[in-house]
């Protein structure tokens, strides 16, 4: 008598602990609900000057007491390899297309085309801390101000999306003043074109 109640107690206990098993498989529901994230970013496609302790002008560039028996001179306060700048011009893009940075010269009436160059040298990256990946489309080095919009630099990949920090260009300029006449004011303004206009 002992034994069969102790076998029905073992089959009573191992069939609640099926049912039990069997109810829990029952019972485990599930149900789910998602949320969908529209993002939408703000096209950005713009040129500014960039000033820092080496950049040292923007909208203005100063040229007094200019020596007329020297080939070469530099806007005050800088002098050859200084390791300074006049201009710096920051291009933003997150369009993700190739973009141009031009350049044109507006000369008042006297000053021959040539005696006013620029110097221009591979763009820095801001994001990435490197030069930027685009082409220069002339060789570095010293050349006249155009007087005709002029293409000087085309982004390559990480250009065309440099948010948030843009690519810095820097630039150099030098005046010859053989030729001019003593106590008159020459102005050259020069315009900085960030374009998707080749």
């Amino acid at each position: 008598m002992f034994y069969i109640k102790t076998l029905y107690i073992r089959v009573v206990s191992l069939t609640i602990f099926l049912l039990m098993a069997a109810f829990q498989n029952v019972i485990a529901l599930d149900q789910s609900i998602s949320t969908t994230m529209n993002v939408t970013v703000t096209p950005v496609f713009s040129i500014g000057f960039y000033s820092d302790a080496n950049i040292l002008y923007s909208i203005t560039v100063p040229f007094s007491d200019v020596d007329p028996t020297k080939s070469m001179v530099y806007p005050n306060g800088r002098s050859e390899n200084d390791g300074k700048s006049d201009t710096g011009v920051v291009c933003v893009s997150n369009i993700g297309d190739a973009w141009y940075l031009k350049i044109q010269g507006i000369y008042s009436e006297g000053i021959p085309d040539a005696a006013v160059k620029y110097y221009y040298d591979q763009p820095y990256n801001r994001n990435t801390g490197k030069t930027a990946d685009g082409s220069l489309a002339f060789n570095v080095g010293w050349r006249p101000i155009p007087k005709e919009a002029t293409t000087i630099y085309t982004a390559g990949n990480t250009d065309s999306v440099n948010t948030p920090f843009g690519t810095l260009s820097t630039f150099s300029f030098a005046v010859d003043p053989r030729g001019l006449d003593a106590d008159k004011t020459y102005t050259v303004s020069v315009t900085y074109t960030m374009t998707t206009a080749p």
